[in-house]
This record gives structure tokens, C-alpha cells and sequence, in this order.
């Protein structure tokens, strides 16, 4: 099958985090698919000629990926020349050559709606991965309107969590498949258990705003009575030095260490140390660096906020609640006390078997037959 990916979230390099939840769906498509991927992204300095695009090209085995670079001019103005000028080069240039069967764009926007008009112009039929909170594309009428054409009009809809799958229904009720993000178990080592009797607890996240949670979790472990813990912190953003400051305040500021940045690639490395890992959100659709960590046979503790729900199981970790430093401090006991009862080789088995690439290819092949064969008969 001839599938075209249309994204413009996508890792620019092997240690490039962003847009990786959809380049391990890509590679692994790849492995029974034809896969032509287009990223399409601005230039960051404004131009005053925003005439003209670059364009790269790679090519690997079943994967053929281009990168589309369009030049940058004024806010209103710009939203729609990198609109226009991705349709057309999709249109003009990459369906003279390639025939795709079916495209499969991620997130609602601005790939779903490019997607979509195409759908609706040239009759591919289309399917959109959403990943992101709905409400995050409404920044202003004219977004909200393009969002809700395309939630009306696309051929199919996949959400990566129940919840998220909820959170689009109350918006635009509609069919909607649930299709998780994907881990490569493979590669990530199973871990062994720490013997030094200090608790090596985990946290991996994005530190531009305070959704991850990471001020919960070092108040938790700040409460009194709590184990002998080292905390591994990775991550950066905007509020970095306020969490340091925060864990000077705490008194615990000995007891962490903030990483930064962790590249994609030296993230199993990270989890490698650990023996339990923490994430608090306050809201996720999904939660792939839970599963990751999983893949090590390492228990987690998350928040009931979404996507976590669907994750840790009783085998695998306990769920708190949202906002609850003292309930994470007493998770967090409990699993220092209990580690022996989670088995690391079952937590494994358990991501390989409900996120691991077999489900997902099963999962995701027959919707795209589902969808061509509505389509034919539509």
C-alpha cells in the first residue's frame, strides 16, 4: 500500500525529541508499507520575499521523507501562504510522482485540514492521528472554524487515548478509532534492581510551563518521613531554574539532579538508572514516556488526567490523583517498600503486548482498509 504522511511536527535529527511519537509510527509503517512523508515547517526569521520554499529530500528503503521549509513573512498573512504553499507542493509536485492510497496526516491542524481539503479535492481518502489537547488549536475564530471543517469532513478520525477520543466528541460528535502511540521495546534494557539502598526516581517532561508536574513531585518528596531517594531530573524549558530554586527552598536541592535537555537518543540511558519512575501532570493524552520507562520493567506512578488511565495497571504502577503531593509521597513509599512484588519482565511483556509495533500495525492496517474500501463505496 502507497501511504503519504503529512506532518509538520517531526524529529530534524536522531536526537531531536519533537514529532518522535510520529516518526516510530513511520518507520515502522515502513517495514510493510510505501511510505512518503512530507514535514512541512516555517522558516524562524522573518523574510520579506515570501515567495519561495526549500525543499530536502531522503530516501530509505520503503521511506521517502522531504522536508519543506517555507519562508516566514507577517503573522495573518503568513498562517496563510504556509497553508497554500503546502497544499500546492503536495498537490503539484509530490502527486505527479507518487500515488498514495490513502494519507495519513497528524494532528487536526494545520496537517488534518491540508489533509483534508485534499480528501475532499482530489478524493484520496484521509485519516488523522490527533495527539494534542482540541482546545489548543481554537486561537481564534478563523482556527476554530478550519478545525471544525476538518473534524466534520475527514474520512476517519483516531484518537491516541480514550480520554483524548472523549475531548473530541465533545466538541464534534463522531466516530472515533483509539489507536495508542507506539514504543520500540527493543530498544530500551531491561533494568536491574538497585541494591544500594537509595530509591533512584525518575522524571522526564518539558519544563516550559508547570503541566508536568514536577512541583508536585518535589514537594512530595520533600515531606517528612519519606525514604532515602535520589531524584533524576531531565528536561528543560522556562521554569528550570525556578524548579532548582524550588529544590534549594525544599532542602532537597543535594538529593537532585537536573539533566536538562536529554537527546532522543540518550533517553533509554536515562531510564537505565532508575528504579522508579514518577510523572504527576496535570493533564496528558497519552503518556509515552510512562511506557518507555515500562519497557525498562520499571514501575511508574502517574495521575489519573487522561491518557495515563489507559497505561498503568495494577501490575505496572499506581494511579493518583491530580494536584496530591502527600498521596504521591505515599505512592512513592509504597513502592520503595514493595519493589520486589513488581516483577520487571512481566511490566515488559506487558508494553510489548499492548504497545509494542505488532498491536499498533494490526490495529492501524485494518483501519486503513476500513477506509479505503468505505471510500470506494461512498
Amino acid at each position: 500500500m502507497n501511504i503519504l504522511v503529512i506532518t509538520h511536527t517531526y524529529p530534524e535529527s536522531i536526537n531531536s525529541w519533537r514529532g518522535s511519537f510520529v516518526k516510530e509510527q513511520v518507520k515502522w509503517l515502513s517495514t510493510v508499507h510505501n511510505l512518503t512523508v512530507v514535514y512541512f515547517k516555517n522558516e524562524k526569521a522573518i523574510s520579506v520575499d515570501a515567495t519561495g520554499y526549500s525543499v530536502s529530500k531522503s530516501v530509505t528503503g520503503n521511506l521517502t521523507e522531504y522536508t519543506l521549509t517555507i519562508r516566514k513573512t507577517l503573522p495573518v498573512v503568513n498562517q496563510f501562504i504556509f497553508l497554500f504553499r503546502t497544499y500546492q507542493f503536495i498537490k503539484n509536485k509530490i502527486l505527479t510522482d507518487f500515488k498514495p492510497d490513502l494519507i495519513h496526516s497528524h494532528l487536526l491542524f494545520p496537517g488534518g485540514f491540508i489533509a483534508t481539503l485534499l480528501q475532499q479535492r482530489i478524493n484520496i481518502p484521509n485519516i488523522i492521528t490527533e495527539h494534542s489537547r482540541i482546545k489548543t488549536y481554537f486561537r481564534s475564530r478563523g482556527h476554530k472554524i478550519l478545525v471544525n471543517y476538518t473534524l466534520r469532513k475527514a474520512n476517519k478520525i483516531v484518537a491516541v487515548s480514550n480520554s483524548l477520543k472523549e475531548e473530541i466528541n465533545s466538541y464534534f460528535p463522531r466516530q472515533v478509532s483509539v489507536i495508542h502511540n507506539i514504543v520500540d521495546v527493543s530498544k530500551f534494557k531491561l533494568n536491574g534492581e538497585g541494591d544500594d539502598g537509595i530509591l533512584n526516581i525518575g522524571f522526564l517532561g518539558g519544563l516550559g510551563n508547570n503541566n508536568k508536574g514536577l512541583d508536585i513531585l518535589l514537594k512530595s518528596v520533600s515531606l517528612p518521613g519519606t525514604k532515602n531517594f535520589f531524584l533524576h531530573i531531565g528536561g528543560s524549558g522556562l521554569l528550570k531554574n525556578d524548579y532548582i530554586k524550588m529544590s534549594q527552598e525544599l532542602g532537597i536541592e543535594s538529593k537532585c539532579k537536573f539533566y536538562g535537555e536529554i537527546s532522543h537518543s540518550e533517553i533509554p540511558e536515562f531510564y537505565s538508572a532508575l528504579d522508579l519512575f514518577v510523572l504527576p501532570s496535570r493533564y496528558e493524552t497519552f503518556g509515552i514516556v510512562l511506557i518507555e520507562a515500562m519497557a525498562c520493567g520499571m514501575p511508574v506512578i502517574a495521575t489519573r488526567c487522561g491518557g495515563p488511565e489507559e497505561i498503568v495497571s495494577e501490575a505496572t504502577g499506581i494511579l493518583i490523583s491530580r494536584e496530591n503531593a502527600e498521596e504521591l509521597g505515599n505512592a512513592i513509599e509504597l513502592i520503595a517498600d514493595n519493589l520486589h512484588f513488581y516483577k520487571r519482565d512481566i511490566i515488559r511483556k506487558y508494553v510489548e503486548e499492548n504497545f509494542g509495533q505488532k498491536v499498533f500495525l494490526e490495529r492501524i492496517n485494518n483501519l486503513y482498509n476500513e477506509t479505503i474500501n468505505m471510500n470506494r463505496h461512498e
